[in-house]
C-alpha cells in the first residue's frame, strides 16, 4: 500500500521511478516514455526553471496546455522546486489569461503554439513572460512530419509569411539546462502547490488552492477505486483524455496512474476511433471520462468491435450526472463484445480535488454516486448545519484530506465553504441506510414551482430514458399562475415532433409530481457544452431569459 503523506507529487513520482525505472510512465501518440526517462526530463526542466527562468519556491507558473508530455514535465519540475502550478484551460482567450496572470501574480506562462496562433498579436504584449510548447515535439518522426506539414499549411493560410516558429516568442524546446541542478523541496502537507479554477461551491468563479498531499491522498486510493491490486495494473495504462486543468484529469488520469506504477496514456484531443487505435498499441485497462465521451465510444464500431476490448477492466464517469441508461447500454455492449468491463459513477468537486465517493465492483448501487472513499466522511445537513436522517434530502458536506487549503486570497468565501472542518459542497442529495450517496441537484439550480422545490437534473435523467432522446436540458421559465415552470430543450434521434412530445409527456406524467411537469418542449439540433463536455445549462438559461426579456438580478 502506498504511503505518500509528507511527500510532494514529485517525490511520489520519483518513488515510482526508483521502483519501476523501465516501466512505461507516459504513452503519447505511439511513443513510450519510461519512468527513468521521465524523471530525467523533469530534472532538466527543473534546472531550466530555477537557473534560467529564475523560478523560486512559491512563485506561480501558469500552465495552459493540452494533454502532452511537456505539460507533466513542466508541472513536476515546478513541484520539485516548490513553485505553484496555475492550471488554465489551453484555449482560454488572451484577455482571460492576462487577468488570471495578474490575479495570481504569475511569473511565467507556458502556452501551446495553437493557442498563440489564435491571438498572436495580442500575446506579443506578454511575450517576455511566455514560453511556447508544441504538440509535435514528442511525436514519433513519421507523425511529426505529417502533423508539421498540415499544421504549417494551416497557419500559413492565416498568417501568410509565417514559417517554423512565431518570431519573438521563446520556445520550451530551445531552452537548455545549465547543469547546475535545482533545489529539491521536501513535502509539506499544507503548502499550496496547485491552483485550479472552478465555479466554486457558491457558483461564482474561484481559484482553488490545493497541496501535493491533497493529490497524493486520493492517488493512494486509486487501486481501491479500481478494485484491484497494484500488481494487476502494472504494465497497463489509463486513458488520459480529461484535461489537466481539471482535478479529475490531473489527479486520477495523470498523477494517480504514475505513482501507482502504471501508464498515463495522454490523448490531446478525444476521438472514439483514436481510442480504438491506442488500444492496439498499449493495454488500456481503464478510462475516466464524461457521459458524452462514452456515448461517442458506444457509437463507434472500431471501438465496440475491437478485439482489445477484453483488456478494458473498469471505467469511470464523472464531471456530470451519468444517465442510468448509459450504464446499462455500456455494460451490455462490453459483455456482448467479450469484455467484463463495467462503468461506474463517482462524486467529487475541485475543492476536494476530485473523487471522494465512487461506485466500485465491490460496492455499487444504481443511481448513486457510491460510498465514501477510504478515510473520507460524508454528512447530509439541513440549512442550520444539523445532520438529517437517512433518506432525507439536504446539503452534501464532507471531510477529507483532499480538501483545499482555501480559495486564493479569499478568506471570506473560504469560511463560507469550510465550516468547522466540513466542506459544504453546494450540492443537494441524500444518503441511504447502507451509506450510498445520491445526488439530486446543485443547490443554486433548484427551481421553485408554486413554492415547491423542483430538481431539473431529476427531470433530465427521466427524459433521457425516452427512446430517441439524445440530450436534454431542463430550464426555468416564468409562469403567471405558478411563478415559475419547467421548459425542456431536447435533442432527438428520430424527428417526429408531435410523437416525441407525446412520449416525453407520457413518461413525465407517470413519474413526476405535477409541479415538475414540463410546460414547454423545444427541439434543437444540439445543445451547447461546457469545456468539460457537460450540457451548459447556464448558457441555455441565459439565452431563454434574454429571449423573454428577463433582466439579470
Amino acid at each position: 500500500m502506498l504511503d505518500l503523506k509528507g511527500k510532494t507529487m514529485y517525490e511520489a513520482l520519483l518513488e515510482s521511478a526508483n521502483d519501476f525505472p523501465n516501466g512505461t510512465a507516459i504513452y503519447y501518440q505511439g511513443k513510450k516514455i519510461s519512468f527513468r526517462n521521465l524523471i530525467r526530463r523533469i530534472d532538466r526542466m527543473a534546472d531550466i526553471l530555477y537557473n534560467r527562468l529564475d523560478i523560486k519556491r512559491n512563485d506561480v507558473v501558469l500552465i495552459a496546455q493540452p494533454n502532452i508530455p511537456d505539460t507533466l514535465v513542466i508541472f513536476y519540475a515546478a513541484n520539485k522546486i516548490g513553485a505553484i502550478s496555475n492550471f488554465v484551460h489551453p484555449f482560454t482567450p488572451f484577455n482571460q489569461v492576462r487577468v488570471i496572470m495578474q490575479k495570481t501574480n504569475t511569473k511565467v506562462a507556458f502556452l501551446f503554439e495553437q493557442r498563440i496562433a489564435k491571438e498572436v498579436d495580442r500575446y506579443r504584449k506578454l511575450v517576455d513572460k511566455i514560453y511556447v510548447t508544441r504538440i509535435e515535439d514528442d511525436l514519433p518522426l513519421a507523425q511529426k512530419i505529417i502533423y508539421h506539414s498540415f499544421y504549417n499549411n494551416k497557419i500559413r493560410k492565416k498568417l501568410g509569411k509565417w514559417r517554423g516558429k512565431f518570431p519573438g516568442f521563446k520556445y520550451v524546446k530551445d531552452l537548455k539546462p545549465t547543469g547546475k541542478g535545482s533545489p529539491f523541496v521536501k513535502g509539506n502537507d499544507k503548502e499550496t502547490s496547485i491552483l485550479l479554477h472552478s465555479g466554486s461551491t457558491t457558483g461564482d468563479p474561484k481559484t482553488i488552492c490545493l497541496s501535493s498531499w491533497n493529490f497524493n491522498f486520493l492517488s493512494e486510493r486509486a487501486c481501491d477505486f479500481l478494485s484491484c491490486e497494484p500488481e494487476f495494473i502494472r504494465g497497463k495504462g489509463m486513458l488520459s483524455v480529461l484535461p489537466s486543468f481539471h482535478g479529475f484529469g490531473l489527479c486520477m488520469t495523470m498523477h494517480a496512474p504514475m505513482v501507482n506504477r502504471f501508464a498515463s496514456i495522454l490523448m490531446p484531443k478525444f476521438s472514439a476511433e483514436g481510442t480504438a487505435k491506442i488500444m492496439k498499441r498499449i493495454k488500456v485497462a481503464s478510462i475516466c471520462g464524461v457521459p458524452t465521451m462514452y456515448e461517442n465510444l458506444l457509437k463507434c464500431d472500431k471501438f465496440t468491435k475491437s478485439k482489445h476490448l477484453k483488456d478494458l477492466y473498469v471505467c469511470f464517469c464523472g464531471g456530470d450526472t451519468m444517465p442510468i441508461s448509459l450504464k446499462e447500454r455500456w455494460d451490455k455492449a462490453m459483455k456482448e463484445n467479450g469484455s467484463n468491463c463495467q462503468i461506474f459513477e463517482g462524486y467529487g468537486l475541485t475543492e476536494a480535488v476530485c473523487v471522494n465517493a465512487v461506485n466500485t465492483y465491490s460496492a455499487n448501487r444504481v443511481g448513486s454516486f457510491g460510498k465514501a472513499a477510504r478515510d473520507v466522511t460524508f454528512r447530509i445537513v439541513d440549512e442550520k448545519g444539523n445532520e438529517v436522517p437517512r433518506g432525507t434530502i439536504g446539503e452534501v458536506t464532507l471531510k477529507s484530506e483532499a480538501m483545499m487549503n482555501g480559495y486564493f486570497k479569499d478568506p471570506e468565501n473560504t469560511k463560507k465553504a469550510i465550516v468547522d472542518g466540513w466542506l459544504y459542497t453546494g450540492d443537494l442529495g441524500y444518503m441511504d441506510k447502507d451509506d450510498f450517496i445520491f445526488f439530486k441537484q446543485r443547490k443554486k439550480r433548484v427551481v421553485k414551482v408554486s413554492g415547491v422545490g423542483i430538481f431539473p437534473t431529476e427531470i433530465e435523467r427521466l427524459v433521457e430514458t425516452v427512446p430517441g432522446v439524445e440530450a436534454v436540458c431542463a430550464i426555468r421559465i416564468p409562469d403567471e399562475r405558478l411563478q415559475s415552470a419547467i421548459k425542456l430543450l431536447v435533442v432527438a434521434k428520430y424527428f417526429d415532433e408531435e410523437g416525441m412530445k407525446e412520449a416525453i409527456m407520457d413518461t413525465c406524467s407517470k413519474y413526476l409530481i405535477r409541479w415538475a411537469m414540463p410546460k414547454e418542449i423545444e427541439f434543437r439540433d444540439s445543445l451547447p457544452l461546457t469545456q468539460l463536455g457537460k450540457v451548459d445549462f447556464r448558457k441555455l438559461q441565459e439565452e431563454e431569459d434574454e429571449k423573454r426579456g428577463i433582466s439579470k438580478k
